[in-house]
């Protein structure tokens, strides 16, 4: 049993390791893996190397703690129970997408360095597609749905790909979509409208 005193303690350790993630991802975004090093992520975490390395052995287990830690993220296939009720498919894919871009933002730095690393350090960017392998997955099983009840056609692996791929683009390509008079709702609406052109069952 914990005695009161303990609780502290352990509250402590946690923010610690909290804050020595969150500095691993500061540097990480800023120089990707064979960048960071663990005298820099210990001095903005405001701690010192012995204390990073008491909590995560080695630079290589702290940076796969971070990349899971920041990119595991349920918030699609959560938002997937949400959807299924929420009226006709156009409405229900309006915010899919939706979702699809908050999660992609909050990731975006995760992401571009990981599409940085992609050939020149494989094991380095693995852990920040596990959301969105996550996320395809379950999207996969909710196309599946759909086909199974004749509102869409087609292969339901393709058809989320295809579907994730528009706000990948949206939100990885922003520069391409930059325009005055087109707001967020209006892109997804669109989107959404070219999606179900191609993949709405007749």
């Amino acid at each position: 049993m914990l005695k009161p005193m303990d609780v502290p303690v352990k509250a402590g350790v946690e923010e610690t390791r909290l804050r020595i993630l969150g500095a691993a991802r500061e540097v990480y975004a800023e120089r990707g893996s064979r960048g960071t090093t663990t005298r820099e992520v210990a001095d903005r975490a405001g701690v010192n190397e012995a204390t990073l390395f008491r909590h995560f052995g080695t630079k290589g287990h702290l940076l796969s703690a971070m990349l899971d830690h920041f990119s595991a993220s349920p918030a699609l296939p959560a938002l997937l129970d949400e959807v299924r009720a929420a009226g006709p498919i156009e409405e229900q894919l309006r915010r899919l997408g939706a979702g699809a871009i908050e999660q992609l933002k909050r990731k975006e730095d995760l992401i571009k360095v990981s599409m940085a690393e992609e050939f020149t350090n494989p094991e380095g960017s693995t852990c920040a597609w596990q959301a969105q392998a996550a996320a395809r997955a379950a999207l996969k099983g909710y196309m599946q749905e759909k086909v199974d009840a004749g509102e869409l056609h087609g292969n339901p692996e393709m058809l989320a790909r295809i579907f994730m791929s528009f706000f990948f683009a949206y939100v990885m390509a922003r520069k391409l979509w930059t325009a005055p008079d087109v707001s967020p709702d209006q892109a997804i609406a669109t989107m959404v409208d070219i999606f179900l052109n191609g993949a709405r069952a007749r």
